[in-house]
């Protein structure tokens, strides 16, 4: 047996309520909630989640900024140290060192 498909109704009633926002401040005033406690308790609550994204977000950004620097660091190293080989070899190649390189050991 098959149950044949209604229509949904063309208006659907809302549960809504209208709320003067000068209204809740007196109500929430009046009704002995302590504002400050409140702001507290939230806080108090909220804090951990705080610091531990606080100290996500800086230990990436701190891996990133030093993984930054070491590529600079290699960089620059890597470019020195072909200087200094470059150099070793242009004063090793050099007419002069190349004759004292040829000499014998004995003629020292």
């Amino acid at each position: 047996m098959t149950v044949p498909m209604r229509q949904p109704p063309r208006f659907v009633p809302t549960l809504t309520e209208v709320i003067d926002p000068s209204a809740s401040n007196q109500t929430a005033t009046h009704s002995g909630i302590d504002e400050e406690a409140l702001v507290a308790t939230i806080l108090q609550q909220v804090q951990p989640m705080a610091d531990l994204l606080l100290r996500q977000e800086s230990e990436q950004w701190l891996r990133a900024t030093l993984a930054q620097e070491l590529r600079g660091f290699s960089t620059r190293m890597q470019s020195e140290l072909e200087s200094m080989v470059r150099q070793a070899v242009s004063e090793a190649l050099t007419p002069q060192n190349r004759s004292e390189a040829n000499r014998a050991p004995e003629d020292f």
